[in-house]
């Protein structure tokens, strides 16, 4: 039984999962963008590759200006928009269904004199979206990278003020994305303290076993 006992505790000493992060992160630029980022792949001599989970996010900064030619004080709301569209270079990772969405708005503004501009802002929005690729796709003897792109189309709407706005922005946005790479290491971990103790407890005994034989 103890040899059984002390076969198990360094098993468990053995085997196990890790993980290994990677990020990349862009400024925010004046729309419309088009901005890249790399990302390592998972290096196959490290262990077996379990699991990979791919986060794409972007960001928006922008200042909409309300405008109308209405004939009096009108009432409205500005909207502005940006839609972010992601591809890469690796082989088997299609990310054409992927769109990240982002709005701000003015809100109710309420009698707006004609032809006097109204800037308000800066207004904020971010978008992220999670996936799990698959994990083959990852895993090269070696190591190596990826690239992620992500382009903008941004658009403004008004809503009121007669039908008589003349709304504009001034936008900017940026991307990024990390990945996550769960996998069971082929070397066998440094033992903890703990565990160590548990191992030489394991051991002790088997050497007063043999002593009483």
């Amino acid at each position: 039984m103890k040899k059984i006992l002390a076969a198990a505790v360094l098993a468990a000493l053995s085997v196990g999962s890790a993980n290994a992060a990677l990020s990349f992160s862009n400024a925010e630029q004046t729309t419309e963008i088009s901005q890249t980022g790399f990302l390592d792949l998972f290096d196959s001599s490290l262990g077996t590759l379990n699991s990979v989970t791919l986060t794409l996010n972007g960001s928006m900064t922008t200042t909409l200006t309300a405008l109308h030619t209405s004939s009096g004080p009108a009432n409205g709301s500005i909207t502005g928009t940006v839609d972010l569209y992601f591809s890469s270079n690796l082989g088997g990772l299609d990310l054409s269904a992927v769109t990240l969405g982002m709005t701000a708005t003015t809100g109710l503004i309420r009698n707006l004199d004609p032809n006097t501009p109204l800037p308000v802002g800066p207004l904020t929005d971010a978008d992220t979206i999670v996936l799990t690729p698959t994990s083959s796709l990852f895993a090269a003897a070696g190591g190596g990278q990826f690239s992620i792109t992500c382009e903008s189309i941004s658009g403004i709407g008004a809503s009121g003020f007669n039908g008589n706005a003349q709304a504009s922005q001034s936008t900017a946005a940026g991307c990024g994305a990390s990945i996550v790479y769960d996998y069971t290491p082929t070397t066998q971990r440094v033992p903890e303290p703990a565990s160590m103790a548990l191992v030489g407890l394991g051991m002790m005994d088997l050497a007063a076993i043999r002593r009483r034989k």
